[in-house]
């Protein structure tokens, strides 16, 4: 599955693809990479969901890549690798909130 959102002067795609019965997804925009990537899974006998996150020296992806990773695999009971890297040159704060607020719906659109 891939969708792709444009927003101002930057182009978000999400892929997800099945590994066996896990997921694996990318966030990406702009310049392209790997910033940050979380892995989440459903813990069978609590019922919750565990994740745990890493990124690379100087990236503020985090916070969308363990949203990602948890809410896909708790609504799924999947485990999830989900990783981000969005880059924009001279990023706003502004554009940074409309990112963030866009990669949100984005995953829970994933989920329709």
């Amino acid at each position: 599955m891939k969708t792709s959102r444009t927003i101002g002067r930057v182009t978000l795609v999400l892929e997800a693809r099945e590994i066996g019965s896990d997921l694996s997804v990318t966030l990406t925009g702009g310049i392209a990479h790997i910033g940050a990537a979380a892995l989440a899974y459903p813990d069978k006998e609590t019922g919750r969901t565990t994740g745990s996150v890493i990124s690379a020296p100087g990236h503020k992806e985090e916070e969308i890549a363990l949203y990602g990773a948890k809410v896909l695999s708790k609504e799924t009971k999947k485990t999830v690798l989900f990783a981000v890297g969005i880059h924009l040159d001279e990023i706003t704060v502004a554009e940074i909130e409309e990112i963030e607020k866009t990669c949100r719906e984005m995953i829970q659109s994933f989920l329709k």
